[in-house]
Protein backbone atom coordinates (compact mmCIF):
# COMPACT_ATOMS: atom_id res chain seq x y z
CA UNK A 1 0.00 0.00 0.00
CA UNK A 2 3.07 2.26 0.84
CA UNK A 3 6.69 2.44 -0.86
CA UNK A 4 9.02 1.27 1.46
CA UNK A 5 10.66 4.95 1.62
CA UNK A 6 7.46 6.18 3.29
CA UNK A 7 6.84 3.56 6.55
CA UNK A 8 9.57 5.70 8.50
CA UNK A 9 7.21 8.73 8.11
CA UNK A 10 3.90 7.02 8.24
CA UNK A 11 5.47 5.53 11.30
CA UNK A 12 5.94 8.76 12.87
CA UNK A 13 2.31 9.65 12.27
CA UNK A 14 0.95 7.21 13.64
CA UNK A 15 2.68 7.38 16.51
CA UNK A 16 1.15 11.18 16.87
CA UNK A 17 -2.06 10.10 16.54
CA UNK A 18 -2.02 7.58 19.37
CA UNK A 19 -0.45 9.91 21.24
CA UNK A 20 -3.42 12.72 20.69
CA UNK A 21 -6.19 10.31 21.01
CA UNK A 22 -5.14 8.74 24.41
CA UNK A 23 -3.90 12.26 25.69
CA UNK A 24 -7.50 13.72 25.08
CA UNK A 25 -8.72 10.79 26.26
CA UNK A 26 -7.29 10.48 29.63
CA UNK A 27 -6.05 13.99 30.09
CA UNK A 28 -9.79 15.34 30.28
CA UNK A 29 -11.42 13.15 32.50
CA UNK A 30 -8.24 13.30 34.92
CA UNK A 31 -8.79 16.89 35.24
CA UNK A 32 -12.33 17.04 35.60
CA UNK A 33 -11.69 14.32 38.62
CA UNK A 34 -9.18 16.44 40.06
CA UNK A 35 -11.16 19.81 40.25
CA UNK A 36 -14.21 17.49 41.70
CA UNK A 37 -11.89 16.54 44.04
CA UNK A 38 -10.63 19.83 45.13
CA UNK A 39 -14.04 21.20 45.49
CA UNK A 40 -14.06 23.25 42.59
CA UNK A 41 -17.66 23.42 40.67
CA UNK A 42 -18.44 22.31 37.26
CA UNK A 43 -18.87 25.41 35.82
CA UNK A 44 -15.33 26.04 36.65
CA UNK A 45 -14.29 22.85 34.81
CA UNK A 46 -16.68 24.09 32.03
CA UNK A 47 -14.21 27.05 31.54
CA UNK A 48 -11.00 25.16 31.73
CA UNK A 49 -12.59 23.26 28.94
CA UNK A 50 -13.06 26.65 26.85
CA UNK A 51 -9.74 27.24 27.91
CA UNK A 52 -8.41 24.21 26.21
CA UNK A 53 -10.31 24.67 23.01
CA UNK A 54 -9.36 28.40 22.64
CA UNK A 55 -5.94 26.88 22.56
CA UNK A 56 -6.97 24.60 20.02
CA UNK A 57 -8.56 26.50 17.56
CA UNK A 58 -5.54 29.54 17.48
CA UNK A 59 -3.11 26.73 17.29
CA UNK A 60 -5.29 25.51 14.36
CA UNK A 61 -5.36 28.42 12.61
CA UNK A 62 -1.19 28.75 13.16
CA UNK A 63 -0.43 25.46 11.78
CA UNK A 64 -0.17 25.19 8.36
CA UNK A 65 2.43 28.56 8.48
CA UNK A 66 4.53 26.95 11.05
CA UNK A 67 4.94 23.80 9.48
CA UNK A 68 5.73 25.28 5.75
CA UNK A 69 8.51 27.34 7.95
CA UNK A 70 9.83 25.13 10.74
CA UNK A 71 8.96 21.55 9.12
CA UNK A 72 6.37 19.32 10.08
CA UNK A 73 8.59 17.24 11.80
CA UNK A 74 9.70 19.61 14.06
CA UNK A 75 6.72 21.33 14.74
CA UNK A 76 5.12 18.12 16.11
CA UNK A 77 8.20 17.29 18.25
CA UNK A 78 7.18 20.87 19.92
CA UNK A 79 3.85 19.92 20.67
CA UNK A 80 4.62 16.93 22.32
CA UNK A 81 7.73 19.09 24.51
CA UNK A 82 4.59 21.72 25.23
CA UNK A 83 2.20 18.99 25.91
CA UNK A 84 4.33 17.61 28.66
CA UNK A 85 5.37 21.22 29.98
CA UNK A 86 1.85 22.00 30.40
CA UNK A 87 0.44 18.88 31.97
CA UNK A 88 2.74 17.93 34.49
CA UNK A 89 2.51 21.67 36.76
CA UNK A 90 -0.99 20.83 37.00
CA UNK A 91 0.11 18.38 39.79
CA UNK A 92 0.57 21.43 41.56
CA UNK A 93 -1.20 24.32 40.52
CA UNK A 94 -4.00 25.68 43.01
CA UNK A 95 -5.06 28.68 41.03
CA UNK A 96 -7.90 28.58 38.97
CA UNK A 97 -5.89 31.04 36.16
CA UNK A 98 -3.25 29.11 36.51
CA UNK A 99 -5.45 26.09 35.40
CA UNK A 100 -6.98 27.94 32.48
CA UNK A 101 -3.51 28.93 31.27
CA UNK A 102 -2.21 25.45 31.46
CA UNK A 103 -5.10 24.13 29.58
CA UNK A 104 -4.99 27.11 27.25
CA UNK A 105 -1.58 25.84 26.25
CA UNK A 106 -2.50 21.66 26.30
CA UNK A 107 -5.29 22.68 23.40
CA UNK A 108 -2.73 24.46 21.88
CA UNK A 109 -0.23 21.58 21.59
CA UNK A 110 -2.94 18.82 20.91
CA UNK A 111 -4.37 20.83 17.72
CA UNK A 112 -1.34 20.61 15.71
CA UNK A 113 -0.71 17.09 16.14
CA UNK A 114 -4.12 16.51 14.43
CA UNK A 115 -4.22 19.54 11.71
CA UNK A 116 -0.60 18.06 10.76
CA UNK A 117 -1.15 14.44 11.05
CA UNK A 118 -3.79 14.20 9.24
CA UNK A 119 -2.35 16.30 6.32
CA UNK A 120 1.12 13.49 6.56
CA UNK A 121 -1.39 10.62 5.92
CA UNK A 122 -2.86 12.24 3.23
CA UNK A 123 0.61 13.39 1.26
CA UNK A 124 1.81 9.57 2.18
CA UNK A 125 -0.91 7.62 0.86
CA UNK A 126 -1.47 7.40 -2.99
CA UNK A 127 -4.98 7.61 -4.55
CA UNK A 128 -4.95 3.97 -5.35
CA UNK A 129 -4.76 3.17 -1.41
CA UNK A 130 -6.15 6.40 0.44
CA UNK A 131 -9.04 5.00 1.70
CA UNK A 132 -7.30 2.27 3.55
CA UNK A 133 -4.49 4.01 4.68
CA UNK A 134 -6.28 6.66 5.97
CA UNK A 135 -8.87 4.19 7.56
CA UNK A 136 -5.62 2.50 9.58
CA UNK A 137 -4.85 6.26 10.86
CA UNK A 138 -8.67 6.97 12.09
CA UNK A 139 -8.60 3.93 13.46
CA UNK A 140 -5.44 4.05 15.83
CA UNK A 141 -7.14 7.71 16.97
CA UNK A 142 -10.48 5.73 18.07
CA UNK A 143 -8.53 2.68 19.60
CA UNK A 144 -6.40 5.22 21.77
CA UNK A 145 -9.09 7.64 22.80
CA UNK A 146 -10.95 4.51 24.12
CA UNK A 147 -7.83 3.52 26.06
CA UNK A 148 -7.67 6.97 27.95
CA UNK A 149 -10.38 6.83 30.39
CA UNK A 150 -8.92 3.35 31.16
CA UNK A 151 -5.48 5.01 31.53
CA UNK A 152 -7.31 7.91 33.77
CA UNK A 153 -8.72 5.15 36.12
CA UNK A 154 -4.69 3.98 36.47
CA UNK A 155 -3.23 6.80 36.92
CA UNK A 156 -5.88 7.79 39.64
CA UNK A 157 -4.47 5.42 41.62
CA UNK A 158 -1.53 7.56 42.20
CA UNK A 159 -3.29 11.17 42.83
CA UNK A 160 -0.38 12.73 43.86
CA UNK A 161 2.00 11.64 41.00
CA UNK A 162 -0.51 11.35 37.91
CA UNK A 163 0.12 14.37 36.06
CA UNK A 164 2.99 13.81 37.06
CA UNK A 165 2.73 10.46 34.83
CA UNK A 166 0.42 11.64 32.17
CA UNK A 167 2.72 14.22 31.04
CA UNK A 168 5.33 12.29 30.97
CA UNK A 169 3.69 9.79 28.59
CA UNK A 170 3.62 12.15 25.55
CA UNK A 171 7.59 12.28 25.76
CA UNK A 172 7.09 8.46 24.72
CA UNK A 173 6.10 9.87 21.35
CA UNK A 174 9.12 12.05 20.49
CA UNK A 175 11.39 8.56 19.54
CA UNK A 176 8.64 7.68 16.78
CA UNK A 177 8.54 11.34 15.48
CA UNK A 178 11.92 11.39 15.35
CA UNK A 179 12.02 8.33 12.63
CA UNK A 180 10.39 10.76 9.99
CA UNK A 181 12.88 12.35 7.67
CA UNK A 182 13.99 15.79 8.30
CA UNK A 183 12.55 18.46 6.15
CA UNK A 184 13.94 21.34 3.99
CA UNK A 185 13.10 25.10 6.01
CA UNK A 186 11.23 27.41 3.66
CA UNK A 187 14.44 29.49 3.14
CA UNK A 188 16.28 26.86 1.65
CA UNK A 189 13.02 25.59 -0.35
CA UNK A 190 12.58 28.91 -1.36
CA UNK A 191 16.35 28.90 -2.75
CA UNK A 192 16.64 25.12 -4.26
CA UNK A 193 13.09 24.20 -4.63
CA UNK A 194 12.50 20.41 -5.58
CA UNK A 195 10.48 18.89 -8.41
CA UNK A 196 6.92 19.02 -8.40
CA UNK A 197 5.58 15.89 -6.31
CA UNK A 198 4.22 13.50 -9.11
CA UNK A 199 0.48 12.13 -8.57
CA UNK A 200 -1.12 15.65 -8.16
CA UNK A 201 -2.34 16.98 -11.34
CA UNK A 202 -5.93 18.53 -11.00
CA UNK A 203 -5.03 19.06 -7.20
CA UNK A 204 -5.96 22.49 -5.47
CA UNK A 205 -2.38 23.30 -3.69
CA UNK A 206 -2.71 27.16 -3.08
CA UNK A 207 -6.68 27.30 -2.41
CA UNK A 208 -7.29 30.30 0.51
CA UNK A 209 -9.21 29.28 3.21
CA UNK A 210 -12.08 30.10 1.91
CA UNK A 211 -11.76 29.08 -1.28
CA UNK A 212 -11.52 25.94 -0.08
CA UNK A 213 -15.04 26.32 2.25
CA UNK A 214 -16.47 26.90 -1.46
CA UNK A 215 -15.44 24.36 -2.74
CA UNK A 216 -16.03 21.81 -0.31
CA UNK A 217 -18.56 22.36 2.04
CA UNK A 218 -19.11 18.42 2.38
CA UNK A 219 -15.92 17.87 3.68
CA UNK A 220 -16.61 20.24 6.75
CA UNK A 221 -20.07 19.18 7.43
CA UNK A 222 -18.98 15.46 6.89
CA UNK A 223 -16.40 16.40 10.13
CA UNK A 224 -19.07 18.29 11.53
CA UNK A 225 -21.43 15.80 11.55
CA UNK A 226 -19.07 13.27 13.13
CA UNK A 227 -17.41 15.07 15.75
CA UNK A 228 -21.34 15.94 17.01
CA UNK A 229 -22.60 12.27 16.67
CA UNK A 230 -19.41 11.30 18.99
CA UNK A 231 -19.83 13.46 21.88
CA UNK A 232 -23.33 13.47 21.83
CA UNK A 233 -23.88 9.35 21.67
CA UNK A 234 -20.73 8.82 24.53
CA UNK A 235 -22.62 12.05 26.42
CA UNK A 236 -26.54 10.91 26.15
CA UNK A 237 -26.89 7.50 24.80
CA UNK A 238 -26.40 5.69 28.08
CA UNK A 239 -29.14 8.28 29.62
CA UNK A 240 -31.94 7.82 26.81
CA UNK A 241 -31.03 3.74 27.13
CA UNK A 242 -31.44 3.72 30.88
CA UNK A 243 -35.03 6.09 30.35
CA UNK A 244 -36.32 2.98 28.20
CA UNK A 245 -35.51 0.71 31.22
CA UNK A 246 -32.23 -0.36 30.36
CA UNK A 247 -29.62 -1.24 33.25
CA UNK A 248 -26.78 1.40 33.97
CA UNK A 249 -24.06 -1.40 32.77
CA UNK A 250 -25.89 -2.63 29.46
CA UNK A 251 -26.78 1.31 28.73
CA UNK A 252 -22.49 2.16 29.37
CA UNK A 253 -21.75 -1.06 27.42
CA UNK A 254 -23.59 0.38 24.50
CA UNK A 255 -21.43 3.48 24.08
CA UNK A 256 -18.37 1.00 23.68
CA UNK A 257 -19.96 -1.02 21.15
CA UNK A 258 -20.76 2.01 19.07
CA UNK A 259 -16.63 3.09 19.82
CA UNK A 260 -15.81 -0.61 18.65
CA UNK A 261 -17.73 -0.24 15.62
CA UNK A 262 -15.92 2.73 14.37
CA UNK A 263 -13.04 1.46 14.82
CA UNK A 264 -13.34 -2.17 13.50
CA UNK A 265 -15.14 -0.82 9.92
CA UNK A 266 -13.09 1.56 9.14
CA UNK A 267 -10.67 -0.32 7.11
CA UNK A 268 -13.18 -2.50 5.31
CA UNK A 269 -14.92 0.45 3.82
CA UNK A 270 -11.85 2.43 3.48
CA UNK A 271 -11.06 -0.67 0.73
CA UNK A 272 -14.77 -0.28 -0.94
CA UNK A 273 -14.06 3.30 -0.94
CA UNK A 274 -10.45 2.77 -2.69
CA UNK A 275 -12.41 0.19 -4.91
CA UNK A 276 -15.46 1.50 -5.79
CA UNK A 277 -15.16 4.92 -5.09
CA UNK A 278 -14.94 7.28 -2.10
CA UNK A 279 -17.77 9.84 -3.39
CA UNK A 280 -19.98 6.63 -4.01
CA UNK A 281 -19.34 5.27 -0.36
CA UNK A 282 -19.57 7.84 1.60
CA UNK A 283 -22.73 8.91 0.50
CA UNK A 284 -24.20 5.33 1.08
CA UNK A 285 -22.70 5.48 4.72
CA UNK A 286 -24.42 9.04 5.04
CA UNK A 287 -27.51 7.15 3.41
CA UNK A 288 -27.23 4.33 6.11
CA UNK A 289 -26.87 6.79 9.34
CA UNK A 290 -29.96 8.55 8.01
CA UNK A 291 -32.20 5.17 7.83
CA UNK A 292 -30.49 4.15 10.79
CA UNK A 293 -30.88 6.84 13.08
CA UNK A 294 -34.56 6.52 13.41
CA UNK A 295 -34.29 2.90 14.42
CA UNK A 296 -32.31 3.39 17.70
CA UNK A 297 -35.88 3.95 20.05
CA UNK A 298 -37.07 0.31 19.00
CA UNK A 299 -34.07 -1.52 18.60
CA UNK A 300 -33.50 -0.81 22.20
CA UNK A 301 -36.01 -3.10 23.18
CA UNK A 302 -34.03 -6.32 21.30
CA UNK A 303 -31.25 -8.03 22.84
CA UNK A 304 -28.80 -9.09 20.35
CA UNK A 305 -30.08 -7.24 17.60
CA UNK A 306 -29.66 -3.71 19.46
CA UNK A 307 -25.87 -4.65 19.74
CA UNK A 308 -25.58 -5.38 16.10
CA UNK A 309 -27.22 -1.87 15.38
CA UNK A 310 -24.89 -0.46 17.32
CA UNK A 311 -22.00 -1.97 15.87
CA UNK A 312 -22.75 -0.70 12.46
CA UNK A 313 -24.30 2.36 13.06
CA UNK A 314 -21.22 3.42 14.42
CA UNK A 315 -18.85 1.93 11.62
CA UNK A 316 -21.09 3.75 9.20
CA UNK A 317 -20.71 7.02 11.04
CA UNK A 318 -17.13 6.87 11.80
CA UNK A 319 -16.69 6.22 7.86
CA UNK A 320 -18.48 9.29 6.83
CA UNK A 321 -15.27 11.10 8.80
CA UNK A 322 -12.80 8.73 7.41
CA UNK A 323 -13.85 9.25 4.25
CA UNK A 324 -13.99 13.56 4.73
CA UNK A 325 -9.97 13.08 5.46
CA UNK A 326 -9.72 10.82 1.96
CA UNK A 327 -11.63 13.37 0.33
CA UNK A 328 -9.29 15.97 1.70
CA UNK A 329 -6.10 14.37 0.51
CA UNK A 330 -7.85 13.52 -3.01
CA UNK A 331 -9.19 17.47 -3.63
CA UNK A 332 -5.85 19.55 -2.41
CA UNK A 333 -2.56 19.42 -2.14
CA UNK A 334 0.60 21.57 -0.64
CA UNK A 335 -0.49 24.66 1.37
CA UNK A 336 -4.28 23.77 0.38
CA UNK A 337 -4.00 20.31 1.75
CA UNK A 338 -2.45 21.95 5.60
CA UNK A 339 -5.58 24.55 5.42
CA UNK A 340 -8.06 21.56 4.82
CA UNK A 341 -6.63 19.88 7.61
CA UNK A 342 -6.93 22.67 9.79
CA UNK A 343 -10.54 23.95 8.55
CA UNK A 344 -11.42 20.08 9.84
CA UNK A 345 -10.01 20.52 13.15
CA UNK A 346 -12.00 23.93 13.28
CA UNK A 347 -15.16 21.99 12.18
CA UNK A 348 -14.44 19.17 14.86
CA UNK A 349 -13.54 21.63 17.79
CA UNK A 350 -16.62 23.89 17.17
CA UNK A 351 -19.18 20.80 16.22
CA UNK A 352 -18.16 18.63 19.59
CA UNK A 353 -18.81 21.91 21.56
CA UNK A 354 -21.84 22.92 19.84
CA UNK A 355 -23.43 19.92 19.18
CA UNK A 356 -23.79 18.71 22.70
CA UNK A 357 -24.97 21.37 23.81
CA UNK A 358 -27.36 21.93 21.45
CA UNK A 359 -28.73 18.64 21.92
CA UNK A 360 -28.74 19.13 25.59
CA UNK A 361 -31.28 21.99 25.35
CA UNK A 362 -33.53 20.34 22.70
CA UNK A 363 -34.00 17.04 25.40
CA UNK A 364 -34.20 18.92 27.99
CA UNK A 365 -37.52 20.85 26.74
CA UNK A 366 -38.74 18.08 24.12
CA UNK A 367 -37.32 14.90 25.50
CA UNK A 368 -35.08 12.69 24.89
CA UNK A 369 -36.13 11.14 21.63
CA UNK A 370 -34.99 14.36 20.21
CA UNK A 371 -30.98 13.39 20.56
CA UNK A 372 -31.60 11.49 17.16
CA UNK A 373 -33.77 14.26 15.44
CA UNK A 374 -30.64 16.58 15.84
CA UNK A 375 -28.22 13.82 14.81
CA UNK A 376 -30.54 12.76 11.98
CA UNK A 377 -31.21 16.65 10.74
CA UNK A 378 -27.26 16.59 10.56
CA UNK A 379 -26.91 13.59 8.92
CA UNK A 380 -29.38 14.95 6.36
CA UNK A 381 -27.96 17.44 5.69
CA UNK A 382 -24.24 16.08 4.98
CA UNK A 383 -26.21 13.84 2.75
CA UNK A 384 -27.71 16.80 0.82
CA UNK A 385 -24.50 18.73 0.63
CA UNK A 386 -22.15 15.65 -1.01
CA UNK A 387 -24.97 14.90 -3.67
CA UNK A 388 -24.82 18.74 -4.69
CA UNK A 389 -21.15 18.95 -4.38
CA UNK A 390 -20.96 15.36 -6.36
CA UNK A 391 -23.94 16.56 -9.22
CA UNK A 392 -21.62 19.60 -9.36
CA UNK A 393 -18.59 17.73 -10.42
CA UNK A 394 -20.15 15.58 -13.08
CA UNK A 395 -21.67 18.46 -14.24
CA UNK A 396 -17.95 20.34 -14.72
CA UNK A 397 -16.42 16.87 -16.06
CA UNK A 398 -19.34 16.90 -18.88
CA UNK A 399 -18.66 20.57 -20.24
Amino acid sequence: MLPRSAWRDFTAVIFSVALLGLGLGSTMPLTALTLTARGFSPEVIGWTVAAGALGGVLATVAAPALALRLGRRNVMLGCLLLATLSVMPLQYLQSIPGWMLARFLFGAAMAPLFVLGESWINTLAGDHARGRIVAIYSTCFTACQVLGPLLTDLLARWPEQSFLLCGGLFLLGVPGIMLARPEQPASQQAAHPAPPAPGTPGKQSATSWLGIIRSAPAILLGTAFFASFDTVMLSFLPLVAMDAGMSQSRALASASILLAGDAALQFAIGWLADHFGRRRVQLLCGVLVCLLLPLLPWLMQLPGLWEVYLFVLGGCAGAIYTLSMVASGELFSGAALLRISGLISLSWNLSSSLGPAATGLVMQHAGGSWMVAVLWGMALLFVVSGWRQRAATQAVALH
